[in-house]
């Protein structure tokens, strides 16, 4: 991609450079079509305007001249700044800054704020609180188990350490506890918790909320204060013209009458659809309204909705009809006017889909509907004529700014003077429509319409203050019933009127002469817009307030009708008291205060040094005044000290001023980018998770800084999507308490995934503690520990993410950050702990049961066997070794050579009884069961021939303990091979019942931690665990019956009937589990209950700063 280029003045020539290469100082000259290189300080100006939506968000042009009419303005007419692009004329212009400096590097120094690498989403830290905890537990276990196992002298059965070798006996008993605890640590909870998010953002995606970063979705979860926009975000961003408002003058009245009010009302509202009329208020009533919506048809560009007694004024036949009337002179001069001064905004309707939309600014778009009600549309009928009657100068037009809050159109007479009801004196040629905020525009009038001879005659009689506190009223009475409100002003202009402004070099200039004489400035109209609330934003904000949320609206209309849109939509609740809940956002500015500014453009020229001196001499004199200290302390970002182009910019007072206005404030009226960023700070100063949205570039900021930037998918800019974590694709209010709820579902089945896995964990680890503490066979080994781990702990676990919101989410408040370890407290009392109760218990009755059946015993000491000779008879052992003295010391050798199992005939352990005895052989090879292969290890057919003395005998030394006689060698000592003993096969196979057991049980308690409910209602809604599911006990049944998979992991295969008790076992675990969960609901209930009341109770009280 080729480098962007700028043509610089360089000795007297003009050369083309590289734009990166300019300088402070650099002359550039600028022409029409060029994207502004730097920020630069204009020189020359013929016709110059530039496009700055970029930084203000305003669409219409701003004109650029060489002196700046307005010092405090954020940005200055006599500037051009860096990324804007020029859209008419050329010039010159000398660079001031480059680089950061400028007004987008001032905006992408703001972005470029990152939050520490090191910072943590609450979860994460959560996690972490919770690995500490975990990792003190695990030294602790692994301490515990490696003494007792140590000093008791526990063996594995299969794998015995020689008697007297403690080498041994510490390396088993620490790998055994090393074991126990590996299996304990949760390796699976950040994967699980990273799929949770992800499907989290995916859920959203599917809501309408596109997320940016995974952080997001935890963030969103834990959100307590939602500050955001009202238009197309709360509302619906199709305004529509509600109401107007007009007086005049009767001059057969008196010079000093009442004026005459007209005030007429639109009906049906049906957003941008033309179809609709105007109607007198005095006039319509409620029945008429329902009589209008029965007859409604969308299809229909325009129906007549006249009624007897009530004509409609917007419709030409009425007009005609009702001409003489106030209420028809005062529609057509409102709709005409209106309709002149929106020529930038286009009424359209789609071809396929049939739906009306608009092009341009929303506003004009209200007053452009209106207009087309009265037949006024821009290539046809009354608009079209008024369009070539009323020709518009464009190049004296008076642009719309965030600063000046107004704008003007101008346009030619026709000959007959006269514009639709509007009559104008003879000796005016033009005349310019004002259109602006009442509060910025009422002041400036001065004269009101005379109604005589069946025409509005301007200029008329002079405005007095009586007449100018009853426009102030209506506005107001406008804005509480949440109509945005604008005032429509006539100036008519003669000749020389029209020839100053020709001779000005700037809009402010232009706008001067048309202000310049206040009895020529007529009052026309006070229009109520209607932007309607979305249906969907009421329930979603009482929502909120029922989980225990703020939101705060930031918006730029006047407090009136910000604060009844509050109360309208709910953000304000009933009882509150306005005016303590609505507040301007000069309230957050320091009153009169200079800001500090750093840095000097050392180079350059004198002429921009000395501009630029003369603009900061005014500024200071603009804020003189304030010479008190700053009360408490500025720490937030917005107390940074400025350079000179963010020097406009007002000085925030300290951050507990902010505090106390952020705790109690709902509404913020009139409000800029900077303050949005002053909002967030201080609520995030008071320990509070915030959400906040935007769509312009200037919002980017205080989306980067929220925790959660939420910008719009529709009406947002590149800029604030990249600089937002979540994407509002239908820019919906509604779509960000949808996203909440599904943050709070994914945080509610993490902590059941934690609640479930620890469970888990902590049974199996105190079941081998208890096998240990008790000198009992292990339920599970090693391999198999670990196996079960990687297929039931973290495979099967990811089901959570996938699991349904529990109804009560969205009625609690959000979740302190204070020493949060996921898991609850209530979840660790009644269901973990019930859990690692119970489960050792059922996985040793499954153990016991195997063990009983096959071998008599599940004694680990019995099972590895003695060498003492009276054992075996006494029922102390159920395996016989022998050793050998030599010098004097006995050496016991690690296999039995005869051992003396008790198998069960059925199965079951307390049926009958087969006792029989193995004889070791030093050379037999058999596999399989060795019970079923009881004969080849009789006394009479092995190498003993009969004789059980054959090779052993009472030792010399000790009489009570076997010795080997003297003439065995020994490599032929006949012992009993590895695996072959029934006592091995007996902890084979108890322990591969427990395997079942635990696999299985585990597995079908997760279908129970699921859900706080009864399981059985929720069985099929899980997709996901009823696939692991099959899965676990595909591979369950292949590790115990696949001949290479059970050798391998030392198991062997189940008869019916201990397959049948493993599973009845394992459903134990999932009845004594809901048993407990019992329990748990009702305590779950009763906390609930008081968190509902903190809730609501959260909705009606200020902002609080929220432990974290």
């Amino acid at each position: 991609m080729a480098a962007p280029k700028s043509h610089v003045l360089r000795n007297g020539q003009t050369v083309q450079v590289e734009s990166s290469t300019l300088v402070v100082g650099d002359v550039v000259v600028i022409k029409m079509g060029d994207v502004v290189p730097a920020d630069m300080l204009v020189l020359e100006a013929v016709d110059l305007k530039a496009n700055e939506a970029m930084l203000t968000g305003e669409p219409t042009d701003i004109s650029k001249s060489t002196v700046a009419k307005d010092p405090s303005a954020s940005f200055l007419s006599n500037m051009l700044y860096s990324g804007t692009s020029v859209v008419s004329g050329h010039g010159k212009a000398e660079v001031l800054d480059t680089g950061m400096r400028t007004q987008v590097g001032l905006i992408a120094k703001r972005l470029g704020a990152e939050r520490s690498v090191t910072a943590k989403n609450p979860l994460a830290a959560s996690v972490n609180k919770l690995g500490t905890a975990l990792a003190i537990c695990l030294v602790v276990v692994i301490l515990l188990a490696a003494t007792i196992a140590f000093q008791t002298g526990y063996q594995d059965p299969a794998r015995p350490c020689d008697a007297g070798d403690r080498a041994c006996f510490f390396k088993n008993s620490f790998l055994r506890a090393v074991i126990m605890a590996v299996a304990l640590i949760p390796h699976g909870i950040p994967i699980v918790c990273t799929v949770m998010l992800r499907v989290g953002a995916m859920e959203m995606a599917k809501l309408n909320g596109l997320t940016m970063k995974m952080s997001a979705v935890d963030y969103l979860s834990a959100t307590t204060v939602i500050c955001t926009d009202k238009t197309g975000t709360l509302t619906e961003g199709k305004m529509t013209g509600a109401a107007l408002m007009g007086a005049v003058h009767d001059p057969s009245k008196g010079a000093t009458a009442k004026l005459a009010e007209s005030s007429l009302s639109f009906y049906p509202l049906k957003g941008l659809c033309p179809n609709g009329g105007l109607f007198s208020d005095l006039n319509m009533t409620e029945e008429h309204r329902k009589q209008m919506d029965k007859i409604f048809d969308g299809k229909e560009v325009r129906q007549s909705f006249a009624q007897p007694g009530l004509p409609d004024l917007a419709l030409p036949d009425d007009m005609t009809s009702h001409s003489n009337t106030l209420d028809a002179m005062m529609a057509r001069a409102h709709l005409s006017c209106g309709f002149l001064t929106c020529y930038g905004t286009k009424l359209a309707r789609d071809a396929k889909t049939g739906v009306w939309e608009t092009t341009g600014n929303m506003t004009e778009g209200a007053l452009k509907v209106a207009a087309a009600k009265g037949g006024y549309w821009d290539d046809e009928g009354a608009g079209h004529a008024l369009h070539s009657t009323c020709v518009r100068l464009s190049d004296m037009e008076v642009p719309f700014t965030s600063d000046r809050k107004m704008m003007a159109t101008v346009h030619a007479l026709p000959e007959n003077h006269r514009v639709e009801s509007l009559q104008f004196a003879s000796d005016y040629t033009h005349f310019a429509i004002l259109k602006g905020a009442p509060d910025r525009l009422v002041d400036k009038l001065g004269s009101v319409l005379d109604v005589s001879d069946g025409a509005l005659h301007l200029p008329g009689r002079s405005m007095n203050d009586v007449d100018r506190a009853s426009v102030k009223k209506h506005n107001s009475h406008l804005a509480h019933q949440a109509l945005r409100s604008i005032l429509l002003a006539l100036r008519p202009l003669s000749a020389a009127d029209l020839d100053k402004m020709k001779a000005c070099s700037s809009a402010d200039d232009r706008l001067a002469v048309i202000l310049g004489e206040p009895t020529k400035v007529v009052f026309l109209s006070l229009w109520g817009i209607y932007d309607p609330p979305r249906t969907s934003v009421p329930p979603s904000v009482k929502r909120c307030h029922e989980a225990g949320i703020q939101v705060v609206m930031i918006t730029g209309d006047q407090p009136d009708t910000a604060t009844a849109i509050g109360k309208k939509i709910g953000v304000i609740c009933e009882g509150d008291d306005p005016d303590i809940r609505t507040a301007l956002c000069s309230e957050l500015h320091e009153p009169m205060c200079q800001r500090r500014v750093s840095g000097t453009g050392l180079w350059n020229s004198r002429r921009a040094s000395e501009t630029l001196k003369s603009l900061e001499q005014l500024q200071r004199g603009s804020k003189a005044g304030y010479g008190g200290k700053h009360r408490g302390s500025k720490r937030l970002s917005v107390h940074d000290v400025r350079g000179r182009n963010d020097a406009t910019e007002p000085e925030y007072r300290s951050e507990e001023v902010l505090a106390e206005i952020t705790q109690r404030v709902r509404c913020f009226a009139r409000a800029q980018p900077t303050d949005k960023v002053a909002i967030v700070e201080s609520l995030k100063a008071q320990n509070n998770i915030v959400a906040m949205t935007g769509d312009g570039v200037n919002d980017a900021p205080a989306l980067k800084s929220a925790h959660v930037g939420v910008s719009m998918g529709i009406a947002g800019t590149a800029v604030t999507h990249q600089a937002s974590d979540l994407v509002l694709l239908d820019d919906n209010f509604s779509t960000i308490v949808s996203a909440i709820q599904e943050g709070r579902r994914i945080y509610n089945n993490a902590q059941k995934y934690v609640a479930a896995n620890l469970s888990l964990k902590f049974g199996e680890m105190v079941s081998i503690l208890i096998s240990i503490g008790f000198g009992v066979v292990a339920p599970i080994n090693p391999t198999p520990q670990l196996l079960n781990l990687l297929v039931t702990h973290i495979i099967s676990t990811f089901c959570f993410a996938f699991e349904v919101a529990e109804p009560y989410i969205m009625k609690v408040p959000p979740r302190s950050l204070k020493d949060d370890f996921v898991i609850s407290r209530t979840q660790i009392l009644f269901r973990v702990v019930p859990f690692v109760i119970y489960f050792p218990a059922v996985v040793y009755a499954s153990l016991c049961f195997g063990m009983l059946s096959q071998v008599g015993t599940a004694d680990n000491h019995a099972i590895i066997g003695t060498s003492m000779v009276l054992d075996l008879a006494s029922g102390k052992t159920i395996c016989e070794r022998a050793g050998w003295e030599r010098e004097g010391e006995y050496k016991l050798d690690a296999r039995p050579f005869h051992c003396r199992c008790k198998v069960s005939k059925g199965g079951m352990p307390s049926g009958d009884i087969d006792e029989f005895d193995q004889w070791g052989s030093g050379h037999m090879e058999v596999s399989g069961n060795p019970i079923i292969n009881k004969d080849m290890f009789s006394l009479s057919r092995s190498v003993w021939k009969g004789e059980a003395n054959r090779f052993v005998e009472p030792c010399k030394g000790n009489r009570d303990m076997w010795c080997w006689r003297d003439d065995v060698e020994e490599f032929s000592r006949p012992v009993l091979p590895s695996g072959i003993s029934c006592g091995e096969y007996g902890v084979k196979y108890g322990q591969s019942m427990a395997l079942f057991t635990i696999m299985t049980g585990e597995m079908l308690s997760l279908m129970s931690f699921r859900t706080d409910g009864f399981f059985i209602y929720h069985l099929f809604q899980n997709k996901f665990y009823l696939l692991t599911l099959a899965c676990q006990l595909f591979i369950t049944f292949q590790i115990i019956f696949n001949p290479s998979l059970s050798s391998l992991l030392d198991v062997v295969a189940l008869e019916r009937i201990h397959l049948a008790a493993a599973g009845t076992f394992a459903l134990c675990l999932v009845v004594l589990n809901e048993l407990a969960k019992v329990l748990f609901r009702v305590r779950l209930a009763a906390l609930n209950q008081e968190l509902e009341k903190q809730a609501l109770a959260l909705s009606h009280s200020e902002v609080k700063s929220v432990e974290v």
